[in-house]
Order: C-alpha cells, then structure tokens, then sequence
C-alpha cells in the first residue's frame, strides 16, 4: 500500500458507474459492511460496501411481485448441473432431504473470501464516497459486518447453510474413507438419476491460502501454500489420513504472529475446537472451528482497515472538496447524474429568501456596513433556508434535493431530532394549559421542565439522551419511516399522556392516583396535535425555525474560513449553554379542551438547538463549497472568481 491511493481510486473510479461504497456509519456485495441503500439510487457499485459501527443500515429487500417469482422458478429450474469432481450422497448415512438438498444447493465458497475482504483493501477505501462523508462527520469511524436488516438475515443464512452443508460434507468423505473397500449405495432420485454435490473443501482450502496471504508478510507466502497446498489435503481427507489438529495448531501459531494480541484467545479457541472435533469424531466441532478461522481472518483484515481509516483520516477529511468535485464532475459529464432539479430548487428557495428579505428590509432598514457582509453570505444562507423548511415542514419530504445525496441520511436524523423536539414543546404545553386551566402556576418551572423532558423522552428513546442521539447519527429505520417521530409517539401516546397527567397532578396537589378524567382532556389535545398540522404545531415550527436558521448561520460564519479538517474538529468544542432557557408563550395558540392564560413556555435546551445548528451548517459549508461552482452559482461566476468567504 502506497499514499497514491487516492490518485489510484479515482483512476479506478471514472471507469465505474459509481463509488466504490466499501461501507456503507456507519454509516455497508458477495461479502458486505454496512452501508447506506438510500444512497445506491445512482448505480453505485455493488462490490464494496462497508459501514461504520455506530451506524444501523437500511436493509436490502427483494421488491415483491412477478420478478422476484420468475427469478425463483429460474433458479428451481436451473440447478446446477454435477461437475467431474462432484460426488454423490451415500445412502447408509440416511440424510434427510433437507440436508441433500443443503449439500446440493448451499453456496460452494466461504463466508469470507479473499474477494469480500478486497473491500477493505486501501484503494477501495480511498475511493469510497461514503466513507470520506462519514469520516468528516464521525472520529470513531470503523467498520463491521453488515448483519442487520433483512438482508443481513439473508446472508447469516446463507452463512448457517454452508456450514451445515460442509460438516455434512466432512460426514459423507470420513464415511467414505472409512468404507473404502465397500461397494456405496448412493441415493438415487426420482428419476432414477444419483443424487450428488459439489464438494466444497477444496474451494474452503483454496480460499484459506489466498486470505492468509493477504495478511502475511511475503516472507510467510512459501510456508502457506506449503502447508496449504489444495491437491495433497484433498488426498489426505480422501483417505481419512489429514491431521486437522496440527494444521489447526501450526494455522493458530501463524495468525498470533501477525495478528492483535485480542485475538490469541480466540485462536486457541479455534484449536481447541477442532481437536474436541477430531478426538470425538464429531464434523460439526470441526466446522465449529473451520467457522471460527474465518472469523479470525475476517476481524484481522477489519483490524487493518480501521487502522488505515484512522492513519489516512485527515487525508480523507483535507480532500473531501476536490475529491468530490472531481467524482460529481465526471458523473455529469457522463449523463450518470442529472442534478438540474437540484439547481432549480436552489434557485427557487433563492428567489423566495430574496423576497422575504426585500419585505422585511421595508420595516426594518439595516445599517450598511451589517448589510454588505450579510449580502455576501446571502447565497449560501438560502441554502440553509430551503433545507430548513424541510427539516422542518410537519409532512416527511418525498426526497431531499439529490445534490444532498450522500447526506441524506444525516438530514433525515436531524429532521427526526427536530420534530421529536417540537412534539415535546407540544406535550410541554399541554401540560402547562392543564395546570392553568385550574388556575396554578408552576413554582419552579425549569426544575419541572428539566424533570418533565427526561421523563417523556426515556418513553421515547429508551434512556438515549439528545446529545447522543445526534452525535451517534444512527440511520433511519426501514421499519418506521415516519421520519418525523410522530409513529413512535404514537405509538406511546398513552404513556405520554399518563405521565403528563402525573406531573399534572403533582403540580395541583392531587391524588397520586390519576384519574381517568385527568388523563382523558391531555390524551385528546395531545393526540389531535400530534396527528395534524395544528395551530400549535405551527407555532412551535416557527420557533424552531428561528432558532435553528440564527444558530446555523452563526456556526456557518464560523466555519466558511476553516478548512474541512478545521471545522471537523470545532465539532467538539461543547455548546455554550445547556441548560433550558424560559420564554414568553403568551401569544401561543390555545389547546384544545383547556382555557385560562397561557402560562410561561420553555423552549427546547440551547444545548440541543446548538448542536443541531453546528452540524448543519458543517453538511452545508461542506455541501456549498463542493455544488456552488458545479451547480448552484454555475452560470453567475466560475471556481476561480468564487468568493473566498464562501469557498
């Protein structure tokens, strides 16, 4: 490996169809890594797709319908023909036809191959869109096997039938080398032909020695194909005479030499199982420990590839811009990317920005000099401002913009963040109406407010708190693509109601026990605001909308000067507040089912609008500063004339 990776990638690159996603955390196609399926609607490449630990991936799912029923009937019609080496199935060993049918149509290679693995190989890395996103947004950013979802299911399977299908396999060559003088029985179909399979040791042994070579210095290569050489250990297992403990013992040395010492239990481990295997006679121990070789092999390889991420992390981070620029260019050019809608609807949100800002200028005159520095940040601002409006708008987007393609993910989150907080100045409120319907104030609101938030969000998130929930990204589920929150509150809308009635009749001095006709009033208004594009929910969309477009704009002015290594790290920096900050609600709408003055509304913490500001306008300046001259002020300036403010 050379640091002309990312010259090689991009070679490499213009001549695919798309990135070669090795993840996909996360932020993810033989062998995959987690990776994002909401950003392959470009016909990206399925060979590399790995995904960060922290991120959950959208799952792979077979669309129902004609296709995925004409692909099966082919495949039933299609079995694969027996080839010279295949072998058929003895009759005394009485398999069941579950088990002949795994010998004959579970898949021929391993898990983990040296083809998979080449996913994590530097070049695949430095050419990975997703990855170079993601590592700007994520430190800790690593990778793990994509098992998630329904197509991490499918492939633990899969995975499940081979190893079934190869301790079979083992079964059928130690019976046979056992009765090599018999005359063997085999099972015969009901057509009358045998019933035979495609071994799959040698395929195994074959993969062993090119993965292992991938992993030891080349000084060791001789010694592998040595003691791994393919034509004598099918000789030997033919006739019932290969020693698998001393390859287990002399595989386990080799890997302690070169692999992390975490790993040394876990080859002893290996040997110990395939000893119990061979000492009992026992072909699942010795799968057992086949499986656990793999397994080996595949966490030394993501050893390697986390530490090259780490290694070549500001390198990804520093040329993000370029990277981007280039890759995005060459798509166009290609007609593999069609981002003139994009362009319109900057353009749009432009025009409407420049109209309300005309409107409010009329009102408010603003001094001149302010003026002129704001004018140069006005075309990235509109920016902030359309991508705002649908974070923010009650019904989930149809798409975000496709220019926001390998961000996509991050908006969502950030939209499910806002509206789970807007749902909470919802539930806040209801609660405040209540207790001032009976003509109570609250004593010690923050207090009360501090209490109230943990209390509805532990129902919500399961005791993840906001900052983490943000920092930690986690990706949409497939299962609940309510994006705004509202199924998931929904869903626990009684128990919100309930504990809204508690603090309700905590604060009037009730009984503990809360009456039916408490909660009754709360559930209603709680359930009617939550489902509809009230008055309330517009009230508190353009609080939020206020709040998060100033803290935006503000971490943006911050950040147009840095570079992208700069701003990644200013992401660190704590938020100035984080504690929850009173405000005036007294022109708020009334609630449903309450009366009486509304009382003081607190809003969401500083701390959580800050975050949600910062990150934002890191996507944005990063995003800006890559489509501006591609896209948005394409015809208006070229790259070089570009403002250095907004570069």
């Amino acid at each position: 490996m050379d640091l002309q990776g990312t010259k090689e990638a991009r070679t490499q690159e213009e001549g695919a169809e798309g990135p070669l996603e090795a993840y996909g955390g996360g932020k993810s196609r033989s062998k995959e890594y987690r990776k994002n399926e909401r950003r392959d609607s470009h016909n990206h490449d399925d060979r590399a797709s790995i995904h960060p630990l922290r991120r959950r991936q959208q799952p792979f799912a077979y669309p129902h319908g004609s296709q995925q029923t004409a692909s099966s009937a082919v495949t039933r019609q299609r079995e694969p023909s027996p080839s010279p080496e295949a072998i058929g199935i003895p009759q005394a060993l009485g398999l069941s036809s579950r088990e002949q049918r795994l010998l004959r149509k579970a898949r021929r290679s391993p898990p983990v191959t040296k083809k998979t693995l080449s996913e994590l190989d530097l070049p695949c890395i430095m050419s990975n869109i997703n990855l170079r996103m993601d590592a700007n947004f994520d430190r800790d950013l690593h990778f793990k096997p994509d098992l998630d979802g329904e197509k991490g299911k499918r492939k633990k399977k899969e995975a499940a039938d081979y190893w079934d299908s190869l301790a079979l396999e083992i079964a059928i060559y130690s019976f046979r080398a056992a009765t090599a003088d018999i005359s063997i029985e085999e099972v015969v179909s009901t057509d009358g032909s045998r019933r035979t399979f495609d071994p799959r040791l040698p395929a195994l042994f074959e993969t062993l020695q090119d993965v292992i070579k991938t992993l030891v210095p080349e000084r060791d290569h001789p010694t592998v194909m040595q003691n791994l050489e393919v034509p004598l250990l099918m000789q030997q297992i033919r006739k019932g005479v290969l020693d698998m403990l001393t390859l287990a013992t002399w595989l386990a040395a080799l890997l302690k030499t070169h692999c992390a010492p975490m790993r040394d239990e876990w080859a002893d481990r290996m040997v110990e199982q395939i000893q119990e295997g061979s000492q009992s006679q026992d072909p699942r121990e010795i799968v057992n420990g086949l499986q656990t070789l793999f397994s080996i092999l595949e966490a030394m390889k993501l050893d390697v590839a986390n530490h090259q991420i780490r290694a070549f992390r500001v390198l990804l981070i520093e040329d993000t811009v370029p990277f981007l620029q280039e890759y995005f260019q060459g798509k166009i050019n290609r007609g593999n990317f069609h981002v003139e809608p994009a362009r319109h609807w900057y353009l749009a949100v432009r025009d409407r920005a420049q109209q309300e800002d005309a409107q409010k200028n009329q009102t408010q005159p603003q001094n001149t000099a302010t003026s002129e520095t704001e004018d140069a940040l006005k075309p990235i601002e509109a920016l902030f401002r359309g991508i705002t409006d649908q974070l923010l708008q009650f019904n989930p987007p149809d798409e975000f913009p496709e220019t926001f393609l390998f961000d996509s993910e991050r908006l969502w989150q950030l939209r499910s963040t806002i509206q789970n907080l807007i749902n909470l100045d919802i539930a806040w409120y209801i609660f405040e109406a209540y207790v001032n319907k009976h003509k109570r104030y609250l004593s010690a609101p923050e207090e009360t407010y501090s209490t109230f938030r943990t209390r509805i969000w532990s129902l919500m998130e399961d005791g993840i708190d906001m900052e983490s929930r943000i920092a930690s990204n986690p990706v949409a589920n497939d299962d609940d693509p309510d994006h705004r929150g509202g199924k998931r509150w929904t869903q626990n809308m009684r128990c919100i109601a309930l504990e809204i009635a508690r603090f309700a009749c905590a604060a009037l001095q009730l009984d503990a026990v809360v009456a039916d006709e408490v909660i009754a009033p709360i559930e209603e208004a709680l359930e009617w605001h939550l489902s509809n594009e009230s008055d309330l929910f517009r009230y508190f969309q353009n609080s939020m909308r206020g709040k998060v477009l100033d803290t935006t704009l503000a971490s943006a002015r911050r950040y147009l000067p840095l570079s992208p290594l700069a701003i990644c790290e200013s992401q660190r920096t704590p938020p100035s507040s984080s504690g929850p900050v009173p405000g005036s609600s007294s022109s708020a709408p009334a609630v449903s089912g309450s009366a009486g003055p509304s009382s003081q509304q607190l809003t969401p913490q500083v701390s959580d609008i800050e975050r949600i500001g910062m990150r934002l306008a890191h996507m944005g300046v990063l995003h800006w500063r890559v489509w501006a001259p591609l896209l948005y002020l394409r015809d208006e300036i070229t790259m070089a004339d570009l403002a250095p403010a907004l570069i």
